[in-house]
């Protein structure tokens, strides 16, 4: 089985990022075919990514050890990788003032070093929206630097209670995800989204401040 640990927005959360989306999207219309959209409903930031797996009962008993506190964050502001002059990826970011997500990603990692290797890029979390199809950016560089001038600067508060093992399975619609188990302030009887289908990861990598980012 293909395995990984993340986190998926609260309802308040999930409702503004289709909104975003559909935004941003009617923005970049005439680049539809130049852009790899990420379905809104399946956005997430994978906190460790496993890969393919034996079993998960090792990966759950592992993670059990995590401590997950409730905490605040905020999403908000756009900005692309790698750079705006050679957009590939395109994201909203997620402010973590507190450092709560970035200490929980941390024991997580830890707690999975066992099984995976560990990334060697510093964790700072965002959630992408979309993918420029390779070859395509210098058609679309001007237009999104446009997009982000119009988009303004609107925020949403988002309140994490946990996390969860996610399986996913490749299907010829593209990949389907789904709960293997939820972990949070109380461990028993937690219940995440029961199934989500993707078109696309939303991983966190290397600091999303320190790259290309418009407002």
């Amino acid at each position: 089985m293909r395995l990984f640990v993340a986190i998926y927005p609260d309802p308040p959360t999930q409702t503004w990022l289709v909104e975003a989306h559909r935004r941003l999207r009617t923005s970049l219309a005439r680049f539809d075919r130049e852009l790899r959209w990420v379905d809104p409903e399946a956005i997430h930031i994978t906190l460790s990514f496993l890969g393919k797996m034996p079993e998960a009962e090792p990966i759950v008993e592992a993670l059990q050890t995590c401590r997950c506190v409730p905490m605040d964050l905020a999403v908000g502001g756009l900005g692309v990788f790698p750079s705006s002059h050679h957009p590939k990826v395109l994201w909203t970011g997620v402010s973590d003032a507190a450092g709560a997500l970035c200490r929980l990603q941390a024991e997580i990692a830890s707690a999975m070093a066992p099984f995976v290797e560990p990334e060697s890029r510093r964790f700072e979390p965002h959630l992408t929206l979309a993918r420029v199809r390779p070859g395509r950016h210098s058609r679309i560089s001007g237009a999104l630097a446009k997009a982000f001038t119009e988009w303004g600067d609107p925020s949403q508060p988002w309140h994490l209670e946990g996390f969860s093992l996610m399986q996913s399975e490749l299907t010829p619609r593209g990949a389907r995800h789904s709960v293997v188990q939820t972990f949070g302030p109380s461990q028993a009887g937690m219940n995440g989204p029961e199934q989500r289908s993707a078109s696309d990861d939303t991983h966190a990598t290397a600091n999303p401040a320190k790259r290309s980012r418009s407002r």
